[in-house]
């Protein structure tokens, strides 16, 4: 999902209270919005954009953006989960916000709070910050947050702890957080009168199966597909989260094929990963965060076919995020393990919140292969990371027009709705030949009205439907 159109999904939903629109940058009213929004159900937040007419946002600057960074991290607190990115939309500048509901509620901006009143932040009244410190104790008890029987804090790695630290400070989410490793697991309530919590071991335990068992990742490479009954590799991942995403990130760079070929206009031959590897971080970083650890038998699962992998974890996807197998709406992301999303935050490896899905399946379309698919069943989710490219038929009109045509001979749009005397509206020809040119058998040359097509040497199918 290209940002135009998660924008576009954004302002079509507008209407259902989870997005708010201003007109300014001024900070002291965002940092408002934010804070209620963490004390009510999140959400998003467009920066230049009335709501009903976008306005954009003038001399925005890198320094004044880096600054509204830094005041969410330094004065709103607990430190919250928030991602906040610059972008261009329709030639003006803007500013979207995701905004995470908060874990740990109530949050204050400047020790003041903030409640959601219809469309706008208000400062909450005694009555609304004693509802919200009621209300509070259903996040404090959540998974990640239960006591881890016999484990110690001996247990954990000091050296990954410490580098979760350096990082946050490295990237300008630290300021605000204790720089001792203990007080630093306090403060996201992870450590507790020398009483660990199961969200320290799965992030930073030096041998976490030893305490839940389910802290388990195994890759199996099954070269004849399902239906095979050969095992070509198997590796078992016992480490933290930390550990383990990079090991599992290794493991792809290393063993992975790289696949060459020759683009259909040139000679030049084209090196190039068969599944993209920033996408799979992502996908292992969503599954690890978004993962189901309450079910003991709930490993994360990764099967490497010869034309796809799978990725299988435990928990399902909230409805309304997939429609179908590859359908993804605009959404502000619902986490089932916020500590532990917060902890990748702080590594700068979850950066894209509530985009994370949309930018999977952006690599992959954007390479030319089929479009990754999500699956739920049983309280499990399936990801399908396809390395074949995306089957695109053309249909009878476009393949005559095809044979009229030799190879590197041109013509343009205006010669497809000639050849068909008025029979197809502009619209088709436009759709035609883009797909001819996604499968391979036109180039594009040049852009808006001075663009032309050139036929390529890829042989048209057989039969056209």
């Amino acid at each position: 999902m290209s940002t135009n159109s998660f924008i576009n999904e954004l302002l079509r939903q507008k209407d259902e209270g989870q997005i708010e629109f201003l007109n300014d940058f001024n900070i002291n009213l965002i940092l408002e919005s934010i804070c209620a929004f963490l004390n009510g159900e999140g959400g998003w937040i467009f920066i230049g954009h009335t709501g009903k007419k976008l306005i954009g946002i003038s001399n925005l600057s890198e320094d004044s953006f880096q600054e509204l960074r830094r005041n969410v991290n330094d004065r709103i607190f607990p430190q919250p989960l928030v991602y906040i990115q610059k972008d261009t939309y329709e030639g003006k500048d803007i500013i979207l916000i995701n905004v995470l509901k908060g874990a740990r509620q109530p949050y204050s901006l400047d020790k003041k709070y903030y409640v959601k009143t219809g469309q706008k932040p208000k400062e909450a009244s005694p009555d609304d910050i004693s509802l919200l410190l009621r209300s509070s104790n259903e996040y404090t008890s959540t998974w990640e947050k239960l006591t881890a029987i016999d484990a110690t804090f001996e247990n954990l790695d000091v050296t990954e702890l410490e580098q979760t630290l350096s990082e946050a400070n490295r990237i300008g989410k630290g300021n605000s957080l204790p720089n001792n490793s203990q007080e630093f697991l306090s403060y996201f309530q992870l450590f507790d009168y020398s009483t660990v919590k199961n969200g320290a071991v799965v992030l930073f335990a030096k041998k976490p199966t030893k305490f839940l068992s389910q802290c388990r990742i195994r890759i199996t490479v099954l070269p004849e597909g399902k239906t095979g009954n050969r095992y070509e590799d198997t590796e078992l991942i016992e480490g933290n989260l930390f550990y383990s995403f990079n090991r599992v990130s290794d493991y792809f760079r290393k063993n992975l094929p790289m696949i060459s070929e020759f683009r259909n206009d040139s000679w030049d031959r084209i090196n190039r990963e068969k599944f993209p590897s920033d996408a799979l971080d992502e996908a292992i970083v969503n599954a690890m965060v978004h993962r189901d650890y309450g079910d003991m038998s709930g490993d994360i699962t990764i099967n490497i076919y010869p034309d796809k992998i799978e990725i299988i974890n435990s928990g399902e996807i909230p409805p309304d995020i997939i429609k179908g197998k590859s359908t993804i709406a605009a959404h502000h992301s619902v986490l089932r393990n916020p500590t532990i999303a917060h902890m990748f935050y702080l590594r700068g490896k979850m950066e894209k919140l509530g985009r994370g899905l949309a930018l999977i399946k952006e690599r992959f379309v954007d390479l030319g292969l089929q479009t990754p698919e999500w699956s739920t069943q049983s309280g499990y989710t399936t990801l399908t990371l396809y390395g074949i490219p995306k089957l695109i038929e053309i249909n009878e009109r476009m393949f005559h027009f095809m044979t009229q045509f030799e190879f590197n001979e041109k013509f343009k749009s205006e010669d497809y709705l000639e050849f068909f005397s008025g029979d197809i509206q502009e619209r088709s020809a436009r759709a035609d030949l883009q797909k001819l040119v996604d499968g391979g058998w036109l180039s594009k040359i040049g852009r808006g009205p001075s663009t032309s097509y050139s036929k390529t040497n890829k042989k048209l199918p057989d039969i056209a439907e």
